[in-house]
């Protein structure tokens, strides 16, 4: 296995900091702590292979545990998505979801909902991010 680049919680405050900027809102981390336990629970044992399984199966546990978290004022949601999509990207992944255009949204957006709300547990956003990887060519 190549290198894996795991993110820091700093990286990620500052992904938190561009989707807000986007947003419109303030960026506030209430509690920095919170974004080193989702990474350290995400990524445990701390080594590849790690407990989730392959790279998707981990990138859909640090989106889990980063929108549970609430470790942030605003853009949970939207950090936890793009921390783990950023992670995909970078070791030649991504994801492929569909869009329902009636309702303008997409799976991605769907399911992270569902997630924040407790209607999707963490096994199920972990498969799901597996059933939905593709890869950069």
């Amino acid at each position: 296995m190549s290198v894996i680049f795991i993110p820091t919680a700093s990286a990620i405050a500052e992904v938190n900091k561009l989707v807000c900027r986007e947003g419109g809102t303030p960026h506030h981390c209430n509690d920095i702590g919170k974004v080193e336990s989702a990474i350290s629970t995400a990524f445990y044992p701390g080594v590849y292979p790690f407990a989730h399984g392959g790279l998707a199966k981990v990138a859909g546990a640090l989106c889990f545990y980063l929108v549970k978290s609430h470790a942030f004022v605003d853009g949970n949601k939207r950090t936890g998505a793009l921390a783990a999509i950023t992670f995909l990207n970078q070791h030649g992944m991504d994801l492929s979801y569909p869009l329902d255009e009636k309702r303008d949204m997409n799976a991605l957006a769907d399911i992270i909902e569902s997630c924040a709300a407790g209607n999707v547990t963490k096994d199920e956003l972990i498969e799901w991010f597996d059933r939905h990887k593709s890869y950069l060519d």
